[in-house]
């Protein structure tokens, strides 16, 4: 919410005259860092796949957006133009009820015209944090309007309750100078405790695998982050962004296979000191990019291909180890098929 200082030195809010469609916000929620339909991390505080919009259920109603997380779940996401009002819930529940009842291959089957394009989607987003099988298994719902009556954070509370993950996002559009802004924060939020119980921040994780995008499919930009033994993220290059998120969350022993769009996997390395992370400075010796892709962090190289063409091949990956390419900038992969594309880039790369 934004205030005006007035005269007086007291707050007065600050209304835009700037009032957005809900087509305009659906728009905006698309993350720009992504050549697919995943929806902002920024706003979500999740990375989002969108399955299908304006879907249609049953009852021949429309829901605004479905989509999936990370693990699978299905996302129903109603979006509206000015007040969330008890009844908005109502109807988003409605929708989860008929979606609810797909699973698996039968989701793919009844959201997709074409499966097969479908499933390399879910298998390129989802990475080894689940299976197809896994598809739609648990269900939520996110409600994202300018503001909400207090009723639905009560009903909120009672549908967590009874184990319907739940979340309100508040967004605000500002129009100053005739420039246009708008902010989004998370208003409530009862999704984490029921979807991953036992994800909570004590529990410490074992090491992973993971692809990690280079961002740029460029021979110069590859053969600098090999010298300075660094993986990088984008975003918005500030600090607390998705970039500085996606960094700051791998952990000593993290196995990271670099993917370049086009050219595949093009090395591998391990994380042996998460704290080596920085924003590096713009207009620095590190800036190689004109300010972008500023978040860095300290990789152990362990073999690279000297070239980006002597990488193994999307379609390669795929068909050779089952392991799809990731839609975004990090997706873990399946310990036991990663360890089989790392042998294959052993032989195939410069060890380090």
């Amino acid at each position: 919410m934004l205030f005006e200082i007035t005269k007086n030195d007291t707050l007065k809010r600050y209304l835009s005259k700037w009032q957005p469609r809900e087509l305009d916000v659906e728009r905006f929620i698309v993350s720009a860092d992504s050549d697919n339909n995943i929806l902002d991390s920024s706003v979500f505080g999740e990375p989002l796949l969108i399955i299908s919009n304006q879907v249609k259920t049953k009852f021949k109603k429309r829901a605004d957006i479905l989509a999936i997380d990370r693990y699978g779940n299905g996302v129903i996401i109603e979006l509206k133009r000015d007040r969330g009002f008890l009844g908005v819930e109502t109807q988003a529940l409605q929708y989860l009820a008929d979606f609810s009842a797909y699973k698996g291959q039968d989701f793919i089957k009844q959201f997709s015209k074409t499966n097969t394009q479908l499933e390399e989607e879910i298998n390129s987003f989802i990475g080894g944090n689940a299976t197809l099988k896994d598809i739609n298994k648990s269900s939520r719902i996110i409600l994202l309007a300018r503001e909400f009556d207090p009723t639905i954070y009560s009903m909120g509370e009672w549908l967590s309750n009874n184990g319907v993950a739940f979340r309100c996002i508040q967004y605000e559009p500002t129009e100053i100078d005739e420039k246009r802004f708008i902010s989004f924060s998370i208003a409530f939020d009862r999704s984490k405790d029921i979807l991953n119980p036992l994800s909570l921040g004590a529990i410490a994780r074992e090491p992973s695998y993971y692809w990690h995008n280079i961002a740029r499919a460029d021979q110069e930009w590859w053969e600098y982050l090999v010298e300075a033994k660094q993986i990088p993220a984008c975003f918005d290059s500030a600090p607390g962004d998705q970039g500085e998120k996606i960094l700051t969350s791998y952990i000593s022993g993290d196995v990271i296979v670099a993917y370049s769009k086009g050219f595949g996997a093009i090395g591998w390395g391990v994380i042996e000191n998460p704290e080596s992370y920085k924003l590096a400075k713009v207009g620095g010796a590190e800036d190689r990019l004109k300010g972008d892709c500023m978040h860095r962090l300290s990789i152990n190289w362990k073999a690279v291909a000297t070239d980006l063409s002597e990488g193994i091949k999307p379609a390669s990956v795929r068909d050779n180890f089952d392991i799809y390419h990731p839609l975004s900038t990090s997706v873990s992969i399946d310990p036991f098929k990663a360890k089989r594309l790392i042998e294959k880039l052993n032989i195939k790369c410069k060890k380090v």
